[in-house]
């Protein structure tokens, strides 16, 4: 076999090898982009559930502080409590919308932008809904408790109180992401569907990269 043919075979399986390459990099990529719409479809019907469950819990909070009887302790805590789930429901709302206007397969990075902004979001979320723990040592006072108690039972009470509110804001502060590569926070920040927008900002880098070898 004369030099020449010897090269026109080099050279057309080298472009064979290319095309099987640039397929195979095709499909991871297509791979790649389904797990991400599964890992934010599940991240979506989470915080459909929790939109739903906030709604009809704030309801069934704005029900009994409405019908409090009077009782300016249980009503402030439980319309305390109720505000923080506001917030919450509120900010799933805004997660759906920005789900909702994203298209991966348009602008990868503006997808990540987004993702790393409901990403934050979530883990405020979190970290606000702790704020409300010291609230539920309140909700129980009524006036009469508040007349007739005696010195131990506020001195015991209000430093179960203090307790709380020390360690919600002690939490508030230490479940930010500059902590997390402590387990237990990393934990925390991937729970309510967080692991699930993890999944997906790592298949998107994936992506990516396959389109930068491209």
């Amino acid at each position: 076999m004369e030099e020449l043919d010897i090269k026109q075979l080099w050279h057309a399986y080298d472009l064979k090898l290319e095309q099987s390459l640039s397929i195979n990099k095709q499909i991871m990529r297509e791979l790649q982009t389904q797990r991400v719409e599964d890992n934010i479809g599940a991240f979506k019907r989470n915080q459909v559930a929790g939109l739903v469950i906030g709604i009809l819990w704030i309801a069934v909070l704005a029900f009994f502080a409405l019908h409090a009887q009077g009782n300016i302790y249980f009503a402030g805590s439980i319309g305390l409590i109720a505000i923080f789930n506001i917030f919450a429901v509120a900010a799933y709302i805004r997660h759906l919308a920005l789900l909702d206007g994203m298209n991966i397969t348009d602008s990868i990075t503006d997808a990540q932008q987004k993702l790393a902004k409901i990403q934050t979001s979530l883990s405020l979320v979190g970290r606000i809904m702790i704020l409300q723990a010291p609230l539920w040592c309140t909700f129980w006072y009524n006036q009469y408790l508040v007349d007739h108690a005696g010195t131990q039972f506020w001195l015991i009470n209000l430093s179960v109180v203090t307790i709380f509110v020390i360690l919600s804001i002690y939490l508030f502060q230490k479940l930010s992401y500059k902590n997390i590569h402590i387990k237990w926070v990393k934990a925390f920040n991937e729970s309510f569907g967080g692991k699930k927008l993890s999944k997906a900002m790592e298949f998107l880098k994936d992506i990516e990269e396959y389109k930068i070898e491209s």
